[in-house]
């Protein structure tokens, strides 16, 4: 655990329209341990006056690791106007890691991941640490976007799924006239769960995403016979 450690962003890169992912690198370069999952305090000092603006964000990348990766909607909030005009090696505080939406270390041989939007974050951890093990479970991935060019990091992510023979399903939720878009439409819904994992009961499932994503699939599980138990899930918003 650090607290209100330095942090340096070393790299800033525009992923999506509304999108950007931060890099942080430890400014003493030392490295620290998280489960795949977990999240961090992300801590802005104005330096004239002092006042701290915080707020958490999921990791996305593999631990241990002397950087911390996080995917940033630019919503125009407190703590993501300091971002938008923030450049390589300004220095931010960071506290972590936090949070109990974790991948088990004895992870299942099925999983069953379910993404909102940037709630793709923890799962982009997940699947490196994955990849880092050696280990091959059966990953069955469902990403809910609004719109086509909001898929975050779209070739690293097909790439990992791939390398990891699993599965990758995007829908999307606001498909338009002229986009392009081929692929499913509409929200996560039991009715797509049980298409792509008709297996859903043998697996453990992860949901993230905000609330009512998250609120919805839980009751979509249930309603596919999944015990709660079974169930892991974080929400922001």
């Amino acid at each position: 655990m650090i607290l209100n450690k330095p942090y340096v962003i070393s790299a800033i890169e525009k992923t999506t329209r509304d999108v950007t992912t931060f890099t942080f690198k430890a400014q003493d370069a030392t490295s620290i341990d998280f489960s795949p999952g977990m999240f961090a305090m992300l801590t802005h000092v104005d330096a004239a006056t002092g006042q701290k603006i915080s707020r958490a964000f999921s990791i996305a990348n593999c631990p241990p690791s002397g950087e911390l990766q996080f995917f940033i909607s630019m919503i125009g909030g407190q703590l993501t106007s300091k971002l938008a005009a923030a450049k390589v090696g300004d220095i931010y505080l960071v506290s972590a890691p936090y949070g109990q939406f974790k991948l088990d270390p004895n992870f299942s041989e099925k999983l069953l991941f379910l993404a909102g939007g940037t709630g793709l974050a923890p799962f982009f951890s997940m699947l490196k640490y994955i990849i880092a093990t050696g280990k091959k479970p059966d990953i069955e991935l469902i990403y809910s976007v609004k719109y086509p060019y909001d898929i975050i990091e779209q070739k690293e992510l097909e790439a990992m799924v791939e390398q990891l023979g699993g599965r990758l399903t995007v829908t999307v939720t606001r498909p338009a006239d002229g986009d392009g878009w081929t692929g499913n439409k509409g929200r996560v819904d039991a009715a797509l769960i049980g298409k792509c994992a008709p297996d859903v009961k043998e697996r453990v499932s992860y949901i993230c995403g905000p609330p009512e994503f998250v609120k919805a699939l839980k009751s979509a599980l249930v309603s596919l016979g999944v015990s709660e138990k079974e169930i892991k899930a974080e929400m922001w918003g």
